[in-house]
């Protein structure tokens, strides 16, 4: 009897340490190379029409990655076939070189605010995620080693 009551009691922490997700999913990068050709897509299913939500932007990197940041286009299309293309530059490390996020070994996570919106249409919304780093005369990079894994995470504002 106690011996459930404690799982319950785990269980419910689990649980209740991430209620404010409504979506997540990472998508593993082949090889850890992210090539320009591999655009992750996802796809949510919504049904609150009036409450905003956060839209997040996992990266899972390792410490070969030769940037201090990672420049990225978010493609969103609506339910109703609405497209946009927003810009969204994330920082990897500090100035002196440290990795921001949490890291393990040399595997580091990092969580990117992306935006605060209310999707207002029913429906399933399709976002792509686009790797948009550049050299310094504009030219495409055309593959980047060490990212591992890319997602989008969606809050509840609390």
């Amino acid at each position: 009897m106690i011996r459930g009551v404690y799982i319950a009691l785990i269980a419910f922490l689990f649980v209740s340490c991430d209620s404010n997700r409504l979506y997540e999913k990472n998508i593993s990068i082949e090889n850890d190379v992210w090539s320009l050709s591999q655009v992750p897509s996802f796809e949510f299913e919504n049904t609150d029409t009036v409450s905003d939500v956060r839209l997040i932007v996992n990266v899972r990197h390792s410490s070969i990655y030769p940037f201090s940041n990672l420049w990225l286009f978010i493609h969103t299309e609506s339910p109703e076939g609405t497209n946009s293309v927003d810009t969204l530059e994330t920082t990897l490390s500090q100035k002196d070189g440290k990795w921001l996020g949490d890291g393990l070994g040399d595997i580091w996570d990092l969580q990117s605010d992306f935006k605060t919106v209310c999707l207002e249409e029913p429906g399933t919304y399709r976002f792509k995620i686009e790797q948009a780093m550049r050299h310094g005369n504009l030219s495409k990079i055309e593959a980047l080693p060490g990212v591992m894994e890319i997602g989008l995470r969606i809050e509840n504002i609390e």
